[in-house]
């Protein structure tokens, strides 16, 4: 009989690729809604509405974008078939513009660009001419012209080395279109060729076939990646006279345009298969990039949303085919290259500004991931599992004895060992400097711990608990 101790050094993320019992005591196969980016187990922070106005039921919003000028900020929204924007002052959701064709979400793009001396905001549907979003007169006018050759319909569009790319139109659905260069007369919204030379014309390219569709653009700073149906190209070169188009030779599954962010000059995209990223030459897999590949297993990423705030990624997605909204949200930790799950909400778009993530809610409601202490109103239920462990001795017994650690809130602990469960609850100090020892039950060669919130209230667990148990050695 021995009395020893298990240190718990630190709580990090979701490993759903690896055998429970590989994972280190610090992993975890099962958790949703925890915060561990600094070692300490807490709760995760919630949302808060950032515009009260909500439309009817039968309104449904669609897309949510922020426009920030030098006026402020601008929330912008879809439905079916308009445009909307918040009064703030009113707290309602104004119509500004209605379309003709009904819109797609997965096949819109935001964009701001400059066009002569006017800042606008370019959307782009798809379904007919792009529209045009001026925030000083709150007014939306067609972009381009038949005369210009830019009033096709297209799905995507980026700004490249000045000049502004699009694709996604239905009748050429393999079409890459670019602008002028900007400067003098030229403009962005001018596809035409130019007298004055190629390198300043107008122009497009068809890429592979038509079967295989182009179905989102990213520019980094030295290519525009080019995303189809089945494949990845890069288009090369800063004008015409240099383009070139090449394939990008790798095995992965395909994201959607939506499911795909940019960060740091390189694109990342959640498939079923895991997380993967494209690093200007080839893609590949962060190290971590199947340690949520179990959780996909029947989810629907088809309508999927991300986005990036600091150093954190977003992907947002149905958790089956079933569900009416994004129920699920993946967080991927860059620096740290670890993943956790998000739920216990319903979002429809996803987007970042500021150094904050906004999103929009299956009710129609603009929220702002604040830290606040709930998802506006309703509680956030967290948990964290440990790994099976049998800290080095799986040939020895072990009882358990207690945990203690410093934290805040109250916590709920799960002892499971040799098929018995032992559950107990424990409230810690007023101040961060308490310390409480929690007594624990169970016997047997592997144990696991699983902590989880009380009534949704907020905890917080602190890294380096030390989890005490006997340790007796069995007969040879």
């Amino acid at each position: 009989m021995a009395y020893t101790y298990g240190a718990l050094t630190a709580f990090s993320g979701i490993r759903t690729d690896l055998s429970e019992s590989l994972l280190r005591a610090d992993q975890t196969p099962d958790a949703c809604n925890m915060d561990t980016r600094s070692g300490d187990l807490k709760s995760a922070g919630g949302f808060s509405r950032a515009a009260s106005g909500v439309l009817s039921a039968q309104t449904p919003l669609t897309r949510l974008y922020l426009y920030t000028t030098e006026r402020g900020t601008r929330y912008l929204a879809t439905s079916q078939d308009a445009l909307f924007f918040y009064h703030s002052a009113q707290r309602v959701w104004r119509e500004i513009y209605r379309f003709t064709d009904t819109l797609d979400p997965k096949r819109m793009d935001f964009l701001p660009i400059r066009i002569g001396s006017d800042n606008r905001l370019l959307i782009t549907h798809g379904g007919g001419q792009a529209v045009l979003y001026n925030a000083v007169t709150n007014e939306v006018t067609p972009f381009g012209s038949a005369a210009k050759l830019s009033d096709v319909p297209v799905s995507f569009a980026q700004l490249y080395f000045g000049r502004l790319f699009a694709s996604g139109n239905m009748l050429e659905p393999c079409r890459l279109y670019w602008s002028k260069a900007p400067g003098g007369t030229r403009t962005i919204d001018d596809w035409r060729t130019d007298a004055a030379s190629e390198n300043v014309s107008g122009g497009f390219v068809d890429i592979g076939i038509g079967d295989d569709p182009i179905t989102g653009l990213v520019a980094l700073s030295n290519q525009l990646l080019i995303i189809t149906r089945n494949g990845m190209y890069r288009l090369l070169g800063d004008r015409p006279s240099n383009f070139r188009v090449t394939a990008i030779d790798a095995a992965f599954s395909m994201p959607t345009h939506t499911g795909c962010v940019r960060y740091a000059d390189r694109v990342y995209f959640l498939t079923d298969s895991g997380l993967y990223f494209y690093d200007g030459q080839t893609v590949r897999r962060p190290q971590g990039g199947t340690a949520v590949q179990a959780l996909l297993e029947r989810a629907d990423l088809s309508g999927m949303m991300s986005a990036a705030c600091d150093d954190m990624l977003y992907f947002a997605y149905r958790s089956d085919e079933q569900a009416e909204a994004l129920d699920r949200m993946i967080e991927y930790d860059l620096l740290r290259d670890c993943c956790m799950l998000r739920s216990g909400f319903s979002l429809i778009d996803l987007q970042s500004r500021g150094g904050r993530l906004f999103a929009l809610t299956g009710d129609g409601k603009a929220v702002c991931f604040d830290g606040s202490a709930d998802y506006d109103g309703d509680p956030i239920e967290a948990w964290w599992q440990m790994p099976i462990m049998d800290f080095g001795h799986k040939e020895a017994d072990k009882i358990l004895l207690s945990l203690t650690a410093c934290g805040e809130g109250a916590v709920r602990i799960r002892a499971e060992s040799n098929g018995g469960v032992y559950e107990t609850q424990a409230a810690f100090g007023d101040t961060p400097l308490s310390v409480t020892e929690i007594p624990l039950r169970g016997v047997g060669r592997v144990f696991r711990l699983r902590f989880e919130t009380v009534n949704g209230r907020p905890m917080r667990l602190g890294a380096k608990a030390a989890l005490l148990f006997d340790l007796q050695r069995r007969p040879v």
